[in-house]
């Protein structure tokens, strides 16, 4: 009997879903070499910066803008309604709780008016997501818009398979005639491109993504510690989170392993990197990783992470952090807003950001967070037009400082949010209402503001520019492996719980080798000579 798993149940539907188009997979349909160039000659979307407002920390096309306020007169980018009167359905997961329905949210009613369609939105929780999809997938029974997240087994395949060729409509200047998709840079569209053509729009994340020590800046100062501390070593770390451990109290410094901060500390690159050579090696096979497991193992055997920080899941963990029974959580740019948002009603809450410090005198990196959170797809049988659906992405993409940002993350005033000054500070209506996914449609680069409290930027910028100082890509980003796409995570499982054991002293740091020797042996190695070749491939053209 064959066990039925998330990868052959998805496998299984874009499998019966290409053999019923008549296309091939990419997985299927050549070396890494020629599927690189057919993605070669794909002509990104030119990037034109949108600069209809003046951010008070000024970043670029991978670091971010910060803002102390929304504008007083948001900019109004779209005149007409980009849909064309009929309904148009997506599929997407929600991050925090089930929102009022379409029947009972008044925002989504005046949401569909803006739009000239009635957007019909089908959503699961984040952990039950991946089934939903699944589901979705094998039956064929697809929506106009599909979030499509970037970690699906064979993804080009699926892509080819089901989507719509937007290449034509998107590539080079041809994006002009969506403005607001047209800021969003190259980095994000070419994680959109497979087998020769674009087959979505990209949903960017990148420097937001990027990962710090999160605190609570509150409960450093209760504690007498300097609310802003950069620890410049883990010898520094590791002491404030003895300090900030009270385990009879049931509070721990820290929420979870904190993994890739004591790989940035130790100064390995981030996921795959190129030599001179033109070789490939994955951040497992650095020669810091012995370094980042004892730096981890000091910190398990010092008892200041939670003692149930490898069964509990992320909910149960963000709780610890919120309500103060962890002073530091490991997380992203992103989150850290969620936490200001979560802690709004307490007086004293505040969130600061540590990032990696030396480990052994190395000299720490700084990883850049992924380029996308996902990509949505346009069915290929969808009957709306494909410049329709562009332009509602578009509508989407909205960036800060537009009448259309504003009411896509925060609904209408006396409604949703109230101004303060020129701020919109929602209300708890609003929070829930507004709560639709809709940044899972298409979205703009994040930009650091808080509604009410233009601190928060400025600390999220302040961090941004210390990571910024040693930044480490991704080197595999934008070539294809066919190994990697086939194979994904179950190549890589086995190495996060060996670590992940030896983390907590429960396997010997010594037998890394031998992991890593299998890693190699079950497709490590033959991926790494296909990025080397789809490298090589892309430096011809």
């Amino acid at each position: 009997m064959v066990q039925m798993t998330r990868r052959t149940v998805i496998t299984a539907g874009i499998a019966a879903l290409t053999t019923g188009s008549g296309l091939t997979a990419c997985s299927s349909g050549g070396s890494s070499e020629d599927v690189q160039q057919a993605n070669l000659k794909v002509a990104l979307p030119t990037y034109k910066r949108y600069q209809g407002v003046t951010p008070d920390w000024a970043g670029d096309e991978i670091r971010l803008d910060g803002f102390n306020e929304y504008p007083a007169d948001p900019i109004v980018g779209v005149e007409e309604p980009p849909g064309d009167g009929k309904p148009i359905s997506f599929i997407t997961n929600i991050p925090g709780a089930i929102p009022p329905q379409l029947d009972a949210n008044p925002f989504w009613q005046s949401l569909n008016k803006k739009i000239g369609s009635d957007l019909a939105i089908e959503m699961a929780p984040n952990a039950d997501y991946d089934t939903k999809f699944q589901t979705k997938i094998a039956s064929g029974d697809l929506p106009d818009l599909i979030n499509i997240p970037t970690t699906t087994p064979d993804l080009p395949g699926l892509l080819e398979a089901t989507c719509m060729d937007l290449t034509e409509q998107v590539s080079g200047d041809a994006v002009a005639a969506y403005p607001y998709l047209a800021n969003l840079g190259p980095e994000y569209w070419r994680g959109c491109v497979a087998g020769g053509a674009i087959y979505g729009v990209p949903v960017p994340r990148m420097f937001s993504r990027n990962a710090s020590i999160l605190t609570r800046r509150d409960l450093f100062e209760e504690a007498g510690i300097e609310p802003n501390l950069q620890p410049e070593t883990w010898d520094e770390l590791v002491e404030l989170c003895k300090e900030l451990t009270d385990p009879k109290g049931s509070r721990w410094a820290l929420t979870t392993m904190p993994g890739n901060l004591a790989n940035m500390a130790a100064g390995v690159p981030n996921e795959w990197q190129r030599a001179e050579d033109g070789t490939f090696t994955h951040f497992i096979e650095h020669e810091g990783m012995v370094a980042s497991l004892e730096a981890q193992l000091r910190l398990w055997e010092a008892g200041v992470v939670n003692p149930d920080a490898y069964t509990a899941n992320s909910s149960t963990k963000k709780e610890w952090f919120s309500g103060g029974k962890a002073v530091m959580d490991f997380d992203s740019f992103v989150a850290w807003n969620q936490y200001e948002a979560a802690g709004i009603d307490e007086e004293t809450f505040s969130v600061g950001g540590i990032v990696a410090p030396s480990y052994q005198g190395a000299e720490a990196t700084h990883w850049l967070g992924g380029a996308l959170n996902n990509i949505t797809g346009f069915n290929a049988d969808s009957e709306h037009p494909v410049e329709t659906l562009l332009a509602v992405a578009n509508w989407f993409a909205a960036p800060f400082g537009t009448a259309e940002y504003l009411f896509n993350k925060y609904g209408s005033e006396g409604e949703q949010y109230e101004l303060a000054g020129t701020d919109p500070i929602p209300t708890g209506r609003g929070v829930l209402e507004t709560g639709i996914g809709l940044q899972y449609i298409c979205d703009s680069p994040m930009a650091y503001y808080f509604p009410g409290d233009a601190s928060v930027p400025e600390r999220q910028f302040a961090v941004q520019e210390l990571m910024a100082e040693n930044l480490s890509q991704n080197a595999a980003y934008g070539l294809y492996s066919s190994t990697l796409d086939e194979k994904g995570g179950d190549l890589t499982s086995p190495v996060w719980d060996a670590m992940g054991q030896m983390a907590q002293g429960k396997r010997s740091i010594s037998d890394l080798p031998d992991v890593i020797d299998t890693w190699r042996e079950d497709g490590g190695a033959q991926a790494a000579e296909e990025l080397a070749a789809a490298y090589e491939a892309s430096e011809v053209e």
